[in-house]
């Protein structure tokens, strides 16, 4: 009797686990299915500059493929949903844009990354005004500067 016991929870738990299994599955097809579906939108980044391939897609997954091309200073790309011109965005006293400010919505962000790199994010996208922008603050030559400060960004549109 007791070996019929062990053996009847050993199929439960392989069976329990089989589902798991099969859930976990299930779950990376369908993120590969997003990602393939995604729009994407290639970015070069360099000093002074956020370039897109594009500046309008419509509402739904995007997909951000950002390029360091330096070519001396790491980058990152900062998605801001928005209705402040990218110009006139608020800053914070060391002339980085100020994330938390009334007005702006941080929806993503690729972290800083080195030159030469090319590092991408999918987001789910609602139709409106963006800035794409590099928000990085860093001492050169004594001084401090500020990516965005310097010219890293630019507006973005995402249709209905």
């Amino acid at each position: 009797m007791v070996k019929r016991k062990l053996a009847f929870a050993m199929v439960a738990v392989l069976a329990g686990t089989a589902l798991v299994g099969s859930s976990v599955v299930a779950q990376e097809a369908e993120d590969e299915e997003a990602m393939a579906s995604a729009t994407e939108v290639n970015v070069t980044l360099q000093e002074w500059a956020v370039l897109p391939d594009t500046l309008s897609v419509p509402a739904g997954s995007v997909t951000f493929n950002a390029t360091n091309i330096g070519p001396m200073d790491p980058h990152e790309l900062v998605v801001v949903k928005t209705d402040i011109p990218a110009a006139e965005l608020p800053t914070r006293e060391d002339g980085a844009f100020d994330e938390e400010a009334e007005g702006v919505e941080v929806i993503g962000e690729i972290e800083e990354f080195d030159v030469g790199l090319t590092e991408s994010l999918t987001l789910e996208l609602a139709p409106g005004s963006y800035v794409l922008l590099c928000n990085l603050v860093e001492e050169e030559d004594g001084a401090m500067e500020a990516h965005y400060q310097m010219g890293m960004w630019v507006e973005f549109e995402v249709t209905a």
